[in-house]
Protein backbone atom coordinates (compact mmCIF):
# COMPACT_ATOMS: atom_id res chain seq x y z
CA UNK A 1 0.00 0.00 0.00
CA UNK A 2 1.21 2.88 -0.78
CA UNK A 3 0.32 7.25 -1.46
CA UNK A 4 -1.51 8.06 -4.51
CA UNK A 5 0.77 10.62 -6.86
CA UNK A 6 -1.57 13.18 -6.02
CA UNK A 7 -2.05 13.06 -2.60
CA UNK A 8 1.64 13.15 -2.23
CA UNK A 9 1.59 16.41 -4.38
CA UNK A 10 -1.02 17.94 -2.65
CA UNK A 11 0.52 17.26 0.79
CA UNK A 12 3.98 18.71 -0.19
CA UNK A 13 2.44 21.63 -1.92
CA UNK A 14 -0.13 22.13 1.80
CA UNK A 15 3.33 22.06 3.52
CA UNK A 16 5.28 24.36 1.48
CA UNK A 17 2.82 26.74 2.01
CA UNK A 18 2.79 26.39 5.73
CA UNK A 19 6.24 27.14 5.57
CA UNK A 20 7.99 23.63 5.27
CA UNK A 21 10.75 24.59 2.85
CA UNK A 22 13.43 22.97 5.25
CA UNK A 23 13.74 20.93 7.90
CA UNK A 24 13.12 22.38 11.21
CA UNK A 25 15.95 21.29 12.93
CA UNK A 26 19.44 21.43 10.79
CA UNK A 27 18.22 24.37 8.37
CA UNK A 28 18.87 22.06 4.98
CA UNK A 29 16.48 22.78 2.11
CA UNK A 30 17.11 19.87 -0.36
CA UNK A 31 17.76 16.81 2.60
CA UNK A 32 13.81 16.53 3.27
CA UNK A 33 11.60 13.31 1.87
CA UNK A 34 8.33 12.30 1.57
CA UNK A 35 8.09 8.69 1.84
CA UNK A 36 5.59 7.16 -0.81
CA UNK A 37 4.79 4.43 1.95
CA UNK A 38 1.94 5.27 4.93
CA UNK A 39 3.24 4.94 8.12
CA UNK A 40 0.41 3.44 11.08
CA UNK A 41 -0.17 4.39 14.63
CA UNK A 42 -2.14 3.08 16.46
CA UNK A 43 -3.38 4.78 19.48
CA UNK A 44 -4.99 2.13 22.20
CA UNK A 45 -4.76 -0.65 24.25
CA UNK A 46 -3.34 -3.96 22.58
CA UNK A 47 -4.53 -7.21 24.37
CA UNK A 48 -2.30 -8.97 26.98
CA UNK A 49 -2.70 -11.90 24.91
CA UNK A 50 -2.92 -12.16 21.41
CA UNK A 51 -6.45 -14.63 21.64
CA UNK A 52 -7.95 -12.47 23.89
CA UNK A 53 -9.77 -10.77 20.69
CA UNK A 54 -10.96 -12.97 18.13
CA UNK A 55 -10.37 -11.37 14.44
CA UNK A 56 -12.34 -9.31 12.87
CA UNK A 57 -13.86 -8.01 16.40
CA UNK A 58 -13.27 -4.29 17.32
CA UNK A 59 -10.55 -2.65 19.61
CA UNK A 60 -10.28 0.24 21.84
CA UNK A 61 -8.29 3.21 20.20
CA UNK A 62 -7.43 4.78 17.24
CA UNK A 63 -5.40 4.00 13.97
CA UNK A 64 -3.77 7.19 12.15
CA UNK A 65 -2.42 6.57 8.69
CA UNK A 66 0.39 9.27 8.69
CA UNK A 67 2.58 10.80 5.95
CA UNK A 68 6.05 10.42 6.93
CA UNK A 69 8.82 13.38 6.24
CA UNK A 70 12.27 12.75 7.04
CA UNK A 71 15.36 15.11 6.61
CA UNK A 72 18.63 12.58 5.14
CA UNK A 73 20.89 15.10 6.99
CA UNK A 74 20.21 15.18 10.76
CA UNK A 75 17.91 12.28 10.78
CA UNK A 76 14.83 14.68 12.03
CA UNK A 77 11.57 12.79 10.73
CA UNK A 78 8.36 14.45 11.25
CA UNK A 79 4.89 12.43 10.96
CA UNK A 80 1.38 14.19 9.50
CA UNK A 81 -2.23 13.21 9.83
CA UNK A 82 -2.94 12.10 6.27
CA UNK A 83 -6.65 12.79 7.40
CA UNK A 84 -5.97 16.65 7.70
CA UNK A 85 -5.16 16.48 3.63
CA UNK A 86 -7.95 14.35 2.56
CA UNK A 87 -11.04 15.86 0.39
CA UNK A 88 -14.61 14.25 0.68
CA UNK A 89 -14.38 10.63 -0.29
CA UNK A 90 -11.39 10.81 -2.65
CA UNK A 91 -8.82 7.69 -2.58
CA UNK A 92 -5.45 8.49 -0.73
CA UNK A 93 -3.52 5.28 -1.32
CA UNK A 94 -3.24 2.33 -3.53
CA UNK A 95 -2.19 -1.07 -3.51
CA UNK A 96 1.57 -1.28 -4.34
CA UNK A 97 1.69 -2.55 -7.87
CA UNK A 98 -1.70 -0.30 -9.16
CA UNK A 99 0.61 2.59 -8.73
CA UNK A 100 2.69 1.81 -12.09
CA UNK A 101 -1.07 2.09 -13.30
CA UNK A 102 -2.09 4.97 -11.55
CA UNK A 103 1.13 6.60 -12.79
CA UNK A 104 0.23 5.81 -16.52
CA UNK A 105 -3.11 7.12 -16.34
CA UNK A 106 -1.76 10.58 -14.64
CA UNK A 107 0.51 11.01 -17.63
Amino acid sequence: MRWRQAFMAEVHQSLQQLGMRACPVCGSAESLGMSPFPVLLVDGKFPPDADDLPVGEDREGDLTFAVRVDCVTCGHLMLFDSARYRTGNEKIMVLGLARERESQREE
